[in-house]
């Protein structure tokens, strides 16, 4: 028996078919604890499951404390971090239709790694985006931790021509670390984010995006070592138990981005070491790509496609990738619109399909 749990709330998956045809039974419950040495796995509501190979793939928790006066209570309220969809982007969008007129909209950009590296830029595009047309005067300030980020040159490309980076009236502004950008503190009273060299930022809209780190389900059970889940390169058995699985966000899987791609065809190559293990097979030289997609406006795309070759556990991996260039044809960011508005169609028809 093969197991993998998560969450499952709101799959639009019939789950009658995936029992049918592929033999997958589906159990709406949250796991809690894997008990090694019985092979058993128990679930919220009280049932234990046996395994004989258990797949983990929880996703990742926030670090809420990184910035000092942030919080999960604030996130839920009106300094929403907004970084799963739910309430939270509803909040953060009703805020930014509420902005006063020359208002400020302050995003505090994440350390690496987290998830889908760049969402926060392209966040901060369409809120620019929007005030052009609504509020032209506002402002869109990203206070970032890092001097480097994923399409980093095509977004400020994007960014000078359609909003004035570097000018004195720019509608948005890039801070990256080496400038003060990496932001430590929150005070909700006067509204304002401070940055490790004091600086201090004031806004109307305050939308900090945590540092991340395993999902507690990983924590909790002693898969994490530091902030990640280490693994073994080849097949991605836990350094705990070489029965039990990890992929997706919570796996320390540098270089590799965390990107629900990613964690696709990590489980492909999952899939293919356990077959081979209980089949007396040897297990083949992981090779996983990653196609990554972004947009800086409804006609703006870019994207990236990167391999990920296992070279042994001692250099787990080796890189490389082809990315859009701000320098190109103009014509091809329209194609990667489109290509950006259909990647979630194919994607999801490539794992439930």
């Amino acid at each position: 028996m093969v197991a993998g749990f998560d969450t499952l709330e709101t799959l639009t998956v019939d789950y009658n078919t995936l029992k049918s045809r592929y033999g997958v039974n589906v159990i709406q419950d949250r796991a809690t604890e894997i008990d090694y040495a019985a092979k058993k796995l128990k679930l919220a509501k009280g049932d234990v499951v046996s395994y004989d190979k258990l797949i983990v793939s929880p996703g990742p928790d926030f670090k809420y404390g990184a910035v000092e006066g942030y919080s999960k209570k604030l996130a839920e309220g009106n300094f929403p971090a907004a970084w799963h969809a739910g309430p939270q982007t509803l909040v953060l969008r009703d805020q930014i239709n509420a902005l006063p007129q020359g208002g400020t909209v302050l995003i505090s950009s994440p350390v690496d790694p987290y998830r889908c590296p760049p969402a926060p830029y392209e966040r901060a595009s369409f809120i620019a985006n929007k005030l052009k047309d609504t509020n032209p005067t506002a402002k869109v300030i990203i206070l970032d931790s890092k001097d480097d980020f994923i399409f980093h040159d095509v977004y400020l490309d994007f960014w000078k021509k359609e909003h004035g980076l570097g000018t004195p009236n720019a509608r948005i502004e890039w801070v990256p670390k080496k400038d003060g950008g990496h932001v430590t503190k929150l005070d909700t009273k006067n509204r304002t984010l401070t940055t490790a060299n004091g600086q201090v930022h004031k806004g109307d809209v305050i939308n900090i995006i945590p540092p991340e780190m395993a999902g507690s389900f990983v924590r909790m059970n002693g898969l994490a070592e530091g902030d990640w889940a280490p693994f073994n390169s080849q097949d991605f058995s836990t350094k705990r138990d070489k029965d039990v699985y990890i992929i997706g966000d919570s796996a320390a899987a540098d270089p590799m981005p965390k990107t629900g791609y990613i964690a696709s065809n990590q489980a492909k190559v999952v899939t293919k070491a356990i077959q081979a293990e209980l089949t007396g097979k040897e297990i083949g030289t992981p090779f996983i790509t990653n196609n990554c997609v972004a947009m800086a406006a409804e006609d703006w795309g870019m994207t990236v496609a990167e391999t990920f070759r296992y070279a042994g556990n001692h250099h787990p991996y080796e890189e490389s990738y082809v990315m859009s260039d701000p320098t190109e044809n103009p014509y091809y960011r329209h194609i990667r619109a489109e290509v950006a508005k259909n990647w979630q169609r194919t994607f999801r028809k490539d794992i439930f399909s």
